[in-house]
This record gives structure tokens, sequence and C-alpha cells, in this order.
């Protein structure tokens, strides 16, 4: 039976796959061979280190939230349903989560740069139009939303919490007209 040719593609396939499955933590060379039936040779091979390989896992992961994300957007309630859709992400896939949202993220200094790293402005522009919101008012609500969702994703991904898909529909309704009505009290003093 002839060798099978292994790529660069099928290590990081494998690798992310791991990843996901089972934490990041078990995304390591030993474990990604074993997986593709094959010795660490080809993975040291076509990765310099296993920096440039744990980039490359992110960059997947990262392309994966993001079409997990889009999938579920509903184009008359942008933001809310990305959030819902970020909190269904932390539920079904915890470890990618974790690696995107709870390891050291560089350059995120502040929630502006959060905002700027993770915001989609046509969301927010549909806010501002929607409530008669100013850019920068739209652009407050959509980080407060994003504060919320992501301390529920947190308490599902970290602590199990079993929240029904009702509640967190609930309080994410909830909490985005909360942050509105207070936003658009806040743009008519200004």
């Amino acid at each position: 039976m002839p060798k099978q040719k292994i790529t660069r593609d099928m290590i990081a396939d494998a690798a992310f796959e791991l990843a996901r499955e089972k934490g990041m933590e078990h995304a390591v060379l030993k474990n990604i061979a074993k997986a593709m039936g094959c010795s660490v040779q080809p993975v040291y091979s076509y990765y310099k280190n296993m920096n440039e390989l744990k980039n490359c896992i992110y960059d997947k992961a990262m392309k994966f939230y993001q079409s997990y994300i889009y999938s579920r957007v509903d184009d008359n309630r942008l933001l809310e349903s990305m959030g819902l859709a970020n909190v269904l992400f932390a539920r079904d896939e915890t470890n990618l989560f974790k690696l995107l949202f709870l390891t050291e993220i560089d350059n995120l200094n502040s929630l502006s740069d959060v905002y700027d790293w993770m915001g989609d402005k046509s969301a927010a522009k549909q806010v501002e139009e929607r409530y008669g919101l100013s850019q920068d008012g739209a652009k407050e609500v959509y980080i407060m939303l994003i504060v919320f969702t992501h301390g529920m994703a947190n308490m599902i991904a970290l602590g199990g919490a079993k929240i029904s898909d009702e509640e967190i529909v609930e309080y994410i309704d909830k909490a985005y007209m909360s942050f509105v009505n207070s936003q658009k009290t806040i743009d008519e003093k200004s």
C-alpha cells in the first residue's frame, strides 16, 4: 500500500479538530501525528515551530467562528442575533470559544479596541438608523452588548450553566433594549 501524502492543510485540519474537540492543550505534536497516523516529522517539515501551527489553528478557529455567527444572523436584527449566536457558540463550541476569547489577544487594551477587532460596522449602523442614535451612541450599545453576551457566554463555557435558549434570548433582548434606551437618553442630552 502506498504511503499517504501528508500536506500542510491536512496537518492544520487535524490540529484544528483536536483543538475543537478536546481543547487547545491537546493540539500538540504527538497527538496531531497520532490523529493523522504518521510520525511527527511531517509536522516539523511544514511548520517552523509550534507557534506557527498554533497561529494556524487560531486562524482556522476564527474563520469557523465567523461562519458560525453569520450563518445565524437575522438581517432585521443584526446586533441582537450576533449576540445570541455568540452565546450559542460558547455552548456549542466551548473549546473554540475558550481558544478565541479566553486567551490573551495582542493589542486589545480597551473596549474600543475590542469593538474595532470584532465589531460588525453594518450592525452598528443598523442600530444607529433604527433608534436614531449617534454613530458613537450605536458603538456604545454594541460594546455594552459585547460585554453582556460575553459574560453570559463565559458562564456557559466556564461554569457549565445550562441556560435555555429561550432565557438567553429573553435576557439579550432586555439588555439590548436597556442599552438602547440608556444611550438614547445620553444622546438626547448631548
